[in-house]
């Protein structure tokens, strides 16, 4: 073990903006493992729980030249992959991530002391315009992945897809959100 810090010490020295995307990829990864484990089990419980897969959630609609489409876009399927049931797991999956998320990036793998409130502000605002951005792409493959492939690897697929997508949209705006060595 000692070996491995003694290693990881000189990379992180000689160099720091790797080792901060390492850092970020590997919490990255746990939470969309979260985020898939949940999106296996959590729509299940509301269809068997509630009435909500039954009810349409289609919310935003956007029509650009040939895409029209939905950014929130859960019509219903007749099982745990559509309606309002589907969009409260997803919802209700993406906040627990977040939650888990901001403090492993702002305190490990940043190591920023800005002013918590701005930093909670910043990332609620740039969580909320890359999941609209992310919801609308998804708009566009997730239809194909559903007739093409079963529910549990059409949740691997989308989970990577759109972990993905977000990874390298956050990495450079976490570097303004969570600057380094600033006293709050």
């Amino acid at each position: 073990m000692q070996f491995v810090e003694k290693y990881w010490g000189t990379f992180t020295q000689k160099h720091k903006l790797a080792a901060q995307f390492i850092k970020f990829y590997f919490f990255s990864v746990v939470v969309t493992l979260l985020q898939y484990l949940m999106l296996t089990f959590l729509p299940e419980l509301f269809f068997k729980a509630t009435d909500w897969c039954q009810i349409p959630c289609q919310l935003i609609h956007l029509s650009l030249g040939p895409v029209d489409t939905y950014v929130f876009n859960y019509p219903v399927t007749g099982d745990a992959t559509g309606g309002m049931g589907y969009f409260a797991a997803f919802a209700i999956t993406l906040f627990v991530a977040q939650c888990i998320n901001f403090p492993m990036q702002r305190n490990v793998t940043f190591k920023s002391k800005g002013n918590i409130y701005y930093q909670i502000a910043w990332y609620v605002a740039a969580f909320v315009l890359i999941t609209v951005a992310c919801s609308f792409l998804m708009g566009l493959y997730v239809p194909v992945c559903k007739r093409f492939f079963p529910p549990a690897l059409y949740n691997v697929l989308i989970t990577v897809i759109n972990g993905g997508v977000q990874m390298v949209i956050y990495f450079p705006i976490y570097k303004i959100i969570f600057p380094e060595g600033q006293v709050e």
